[in-house]
């Protein structure tokens, strides 16, 4: 089946710079596009008011045309199939990446701020927390040059969870997509955080899913891998890990319910945010 991504589009400058990096993911994947904009829809309270609704159809109808000459200017005639929906974008994005299997849903977003994110969940969040597509984002447009992923690292988690082990089945899949598709170069990273592999049961469970792992890895790339292997804050660790390779683009699972703090899949948006250069999040 054709690679499908999503591009949802608000018009705003990061709409504008985040262009050339979906350029380059449709063209090496030879995806179908799909851009999508959401109006918002402030349904007022009684008493009813049709010119409401009369103004809401017309900035829909705008903003269609709207979407339509942005679609072909940047992406070429008949290349981006352009939506326009009316509602919650979040909820909306979910439900479109759903019905359409879109496989890669491309987000521009802006940084979230620690109060911001006590009170409420960016959009991002929200559709990390709520969508099964990967997701690829990054909130350093003026930092990162539109360029094939050369250099790819890939966080993994590994322990002897069945529910993990095919979380970490996905992301092999997507990174040996990328393998086939860009041509990159991937390094894997395992962090172990400061948990205490000195007993025996623990020592165990991590050496029974890093050679579940490794088996699986092997079966996808047919040769080895580069796995590195570190302890620490797994920010920090993945931080420092990307500079030392070189990294164009970081991949990493979606955070499971168990582990989601402030805010949802607020680690992830700390990940990107550490980066200078765009996260891909698998579910």
């Amino acid at each position: 089946m054709q690679y499908k991504i999503l591009y949802p589009v608000d018009f705003s400058k990061r709409s504008t710079l985040a262009i050339q990096h979906v350029r380059v993911w449709v063209e090496h994947f030879r995806a179908a596009l799909d851009t999508l904009h959401i109006v918002d829809n402030n349904t007022p309270g009684p008493p009813y008011d049709p010119s409401f609704y009369e103004e809401q159809s017309r900035l829909r109808e705008r903003r269609t045309a709207d979407l339509e000459y942005f679609s072909d200017q940047y992406f070429g005639k008949d290349v981006a199939r352009p939506a326009v929906l009316t509602g919650d974008r979040a909820n909306l994005i979910r439900h479109f990446a759903d019905r359409e299997q879109v496989d890669l849903i491309m987000l521009c977003r802006d940084h979230q701020s620690l109060i911001s994110r006590f009170f409420h969940d960016s959009l991002t969040a929200q559709l990390l927390d709520r969508c099964r597509a990967s997701i690829w984002m990054t909130e350093h447009f003026e930092d990162t040059t539109p360029s094939i992923p050369s250099n790819v690292l890939c966080a993994v988690h590994l322990g002897d969870d069945p529910t993990l082990d095919a979380h970490n089945h996905r992301i092999l899949y997507t990174i040996r997509d990328l393998v086939s598709n860009f041509g990159s170069d991937v390094t894997f990273l395992h962090v172990t955080g400061n948990e205490d592999t000195s007993k025996p049961s623990s020592e165990q469970r991590t050496k029974t899913g890093f050679m579940l792992w490794l088996e699986q890895a092997h079966c996808l790339f047919g040769s080895p891998v580069k796995l590195l292997r570190t302890s620490g804050r797994v920010i920090a660790a993945i931080r420092e890990t990307a500079k030392k390779v070189r990294a164009d683009l970081v991949v990493v699972g979606r955070m499971r319910p168990g582990a989601v703090s402030l805010g949802r899949q607020s680690r992830l948006l700390k990940i990107d945010h550490a980066l200078c250069c765009p996260v891909l999040s698998v579910w």
